[in-house]
């Protein structure tokens, strides 16, 4: 008796195993869902490349998202507002020249640590945390985009 309840308690384990496995199945938007914010934030590089004379290169840092899936992750949107913010700092004289000189990459980054910018050999890194979306900068307080990225330029 005791063999054939055991037998059972696997039989029903591994059944229940196998259709956990069944619920992972990787939806369509899962499967496109870093071509699709590529495409997005190619949009956003276009633009600022147009308005400040360069060839930046924007990316996300896919290394920094751990459990990524597209149908949760609310950063898409921080990342394509920073970079085109970009523009914004380029309406400039000085914005723009500090653009062309400090930098030739964009990447946005997935944080816990606060949602934020730096500059580090060339490239801006946009920290983005969704658990604490107030972008904060070097002084106290909340900062927009465009004055986390002018204070680092």
């Amino acid at each position: 008796m005791f063999r054939i309840s055991s037998l059972c308690l696997c039989l029903f384990a591994s059944l229940a195993v196998a259709d956990d496995s069944s619920s992972k199945r990787l939806t369509v938007a899962q499967k496109n869902g870093w071509a699709t914010y590529e495409k997005d934030l190619k949009a956003k590089e276009d633009a600022v490349n147009k308005a400040c004379g360069t060839a930046l290169k924007s990316s996300y840092d896919k290394a920094s998202y751990p459990a990524f899936d597209p149908l949760k992750d609310r950063t898409q949107s921080a990342c394509q507002a920073a970079v085109g913010t970009v523009v914004e700092v380029c309406r400039t004289a000085e914005g723009k020249a500090s653009v062309k000189e400090t930098l030739t990459k964009t990447v946005c980054r997935l944080s816990t640590e606060g949602t934020r910018v730096s500059v580090d050999a060339g490239v801006l890194v946009i920290h983005i945390d969704p658990d604490k979306s107030t972008i904060v900068g070097k002084q106290p307080g909340g900062y927009s985009w465009k004055s986390a990225l002018e204070e680092v330029l």
